[in-house]
């Protein structure tokens, strides 16, 4: 057994032993200091161990012998948010922070941490952001480590994200798998074959365990599990332990599988993590072996995925020239069969936080992965992206959104063959106990379909300033017979791609928006006119706003006429920038207006409505609406308004006041908060 193992058991014995025949407790202890003892072997325990839900138990049991004390209080919510039931843990550090609100320097970062699992992502914000202006206002003692300020402004980012995510879910059926594969405790990594008749996952229970011991965290260590069943049956067999050729005494887990279901890759600890690969040969698994350069290094590689036909490697690594964390990286196979120098899968995949676990689907080209960064909710999200052969480029990562993510981790997305439905992990309310292995559905509009070759036009547009030098845009192509949109792909800066398929001559408009910068617009007659593929490239020059002078001083306005009572109760407009949710300083006085006139009409309400212009996807549009009539309501609000009188609503791009043609008077206008009063 672990020897930080034993010196658990022991303080447990030791405990047990005060709690049942000192004649020192039997003499008069009381509840505080039985209270007072509990946490002192919970903090022995993880002084000794990482055995978190052991001294976890040692906390929850001094508080509720002990409510008034802070130290038990804080460490039952620092050992909550480790566990399952995280937003459990904002009762004791509100009990903290009532008790001292000192007692921590980052306690009201921990109660956000709190809300922010449990979905209460407005409660969250606001702790949050007093964190972030006690950030502003002091320095942190240098004894510990405390969240940055960049840090809690990610969180912040997160809720507003959650919240949008939350208000649009997706129709998805989401089913735990069941007891034959989960367990009480994590069950994780699931991957599937082609047929899905045999599913292979790593597990932490006791039960079937070839270590019979614990590890230092006091739970059994890693094994890699399978469960099969007969084709078209919805019933898995109960799960059984893959054995001692790929499971060894210690920490095993399976991170990819071939399509074909006869290559298992594993990840080990060795040379700071490596991918080892088992093939199953004659009905049984052989003896894992490293995969090697290049894609192990002394760097860790922690997954793996493998395109149908076997020629592409995806992998996960936090080697140098990444972006960031792990990022995900590409490697193809040579003419001699090697693998060839990995490939970053590039800053519009990659951020500068976690990216792991990738999946490319039976289409070649879907691509699922999970990330910490991105326009995630929180912990791990899981995206897809699409390749596009025509242009030769990814695109940009689509959250796949709410149920299907959660402010926790969710990750190990592996879907079928035909897109339909998918598995992965997570950990949610019905669960066995921590993470288990769930099947969701996929919603049609996140399902990847067979890719079809066709002949295309590669429309590359690069984008300059007067002086030659490139420039990022926003860029569009709009069908002017159908109004449909084309979006560009961004190639480097200032070089994006367009793929045209259409083999009919077709007018589109070209636009081209950049702020500071004066609006760009083409016609352009745009069709593929053989059966191979074609190139054009046509370089667009944005000019720069001319400052305009200042009017001469006009002549003193007459006195105004008088206004009626109804006519000062109306309420302006809110308008943003492009792309943009943040209140520009010259409306705060229509936010003081609206604050002005709730206090002087008690029994009034305001409903806030959000709207963008034309530009962009009709989902985000939709969320950058909402996220703009929330950004007003937490204006008025944080200046005593009880939120409960005030309603928002997005409309994306369904409402405009002006024509989109045109960016002066035009999409300006439409990118605004309406206020409009309710009773």
């Amino acid at each position: 057994m672990h020897k930080n193992s034993l010196l658990f058991l022991g303080w447990i014995a030791f405990f047990l032993i005060l709690w049942v025949g000192s004649p020192y407790i039997a003499r008069a202890q009381n509840d505080k200091e039985l209270a007072a003892q509990m946490v002192e072997i919970g903090d022995e325990i993880l002084s000794q161990t990482l055995a978190v839900g052991e001294a976890r138990e040692m906390y929850l049991n001094a508080v509720s012998l002990d409510p008034e004390n802070i130290r038990a209080n804080y460490m039952a919510g620092i050992t909550t948010l480790q566990a399952a039931d995280k937003g459990a843990a904002a009762k004791y550090f509100l009990k903290v922070f009532e008790l001292d609100p000192n007692y921590s320097y980052d306690i009201l970062y921990k109660i956000g941490r709190a809300f922010h699992y449990d979905y209460k992502f407005d409660e969250a914000i606001n702790y949050y952001s007093r964190y972030k202006s006690k950030l502003a206002g002091s320095q942190p003692p240098d004894d510990k480590e405390y969240a940055s300020m960049k840090e809690v402004e990610r969180k912040i980012y997160e809720c507003e994200q959650g919240k949008i995510l939350v208000e649009f879910p997706e129709e998805v059926d989401i089913t735990n798998v069941g007891e034959a594969i989960n367990s009480p405790f994590d069950d994780y990594a699931p991957v599937v074959n082609a047929t899905e008749d045999l599913l292979i996952f790593t597990s932490r229970r006791q039960e079937d365990n070839l270590n019979p011991n614990v590890a230092v965290d006091n739970y059994p260590y890693e094994d890699i599990f399978f469960s099969t069943r007969e084709q078209g049956d919805s019933v898995w067999n109960k799960a059984r332990n893959i054995g001692d050729v790929v499971n060894t005494l210690y920490h095993d887990s399976n991170v990819g599988l071939s399509k074909d279901g006869n290559k298992l890759y594993l990840y080990k600890d060795e040379n700071g993590g490596d991918i080892y690969v088992s093939e199953f040969v004659d009905g049984s698994w052989s003896t894992p072996r490293p995969l090697g350069p290049p894609v192990n290094s002394r760097f860790a590689e922690t997954s793996v995925t493998l395109t149908p036909d076997g020629n592409t490697l995806f992998f996960v690594s936090d080697r140098d020239g990444g972006y960031g964390g792990l990022d995900i990286w590409l490697t193809r196979k040579t003419k001699k069969g090697d693998w060839g120098k990995p490939e970053n899968l590039g800053p519009e995949i990659n951020t500068e936080y976690d990216e792991d676990a990738p999946f490319i689907g039976y289409d070649g080209k879907t691509l699922y992965f999970s990330s910490q960064g991105g326009e995630g909710m929180g912990g791990f999200d899981i995206y897809r992206i699409e390749y596009d052969s025509s242009l030769q480029a990814w695109s940009p990562p689509e959250n796949l959104g709410y149920p299907i993510n959660t402010p926790d981790h969710d990750i190990y997305f592996v879907p079928s063959v035909d897109g339909q439905h998918a598995y992965y992990a997570s950990a949610r309310d019905d669960s066995y106990g921590g993470a288990d292995i769930y099947m969701l559905n996929i919603p049609e509009v996140l399902q990847h379909q067979e890719q079809v070759k066709s002949p295309y036009l590669a429309l590359t547009i690069l984008v300059k300033d007067a002086d030659g030098e490139p420039l990022d845009a926003s860029l569009q192509l709009v069908d002017t017979a159908s109004a449909s949109k084309l979006f560009a792909v961004r190639k480097g800066t200032g070089e994006y791609l367009f793929a045209i398929t259409s083999k009919e001559p077709r007018v589109y408009e070209l636009l081209a928006v950049r702020e500071g910068y004066q609006e760009y617009k083409e016609p352009m007659t745009l069709a593929v006119s053989g059966d191979v593929d074609e190139k054009q490239e046509k370089t667009v020059v944005l000019q720069k706003v001319q400052a305009v002078a200042p009017p001469p001083a006009a002549a003193p306005a007459p006195a105004p006429k008088p206004v009626s009572p109804a006519a000062k109760k109306k309420l302006r407009n809110i308008y943003f920038d492009f792309n943009k949710a943040t209140i520009k300083p010259e409306y705060q006085p229509m936010v003081d207006k609206a604050v002005a006139f709730l206090k002087a009409n008690p029994s009034a309400k305001l409903l806030l409505q959000g709207h963008t212009d034309y530009i962009g996807a009709e989902k985000y549009n939709i969320g950058l609406s909402l996220q703009r009539a929330e950004m007003v309501k937490k204006a008025i609000v944080s200046q005593g308004i009880d939120p409960s009188r005030i309603q928002t609503e997005g409309l994306g791009a369904s409402h405009p006041l002006a024509s989109n043609d045109q960016e002066k008077e035009g999409r300006e206008l439409n990118r605004r908060v309406e206020f409009k009063v309710i009773r």
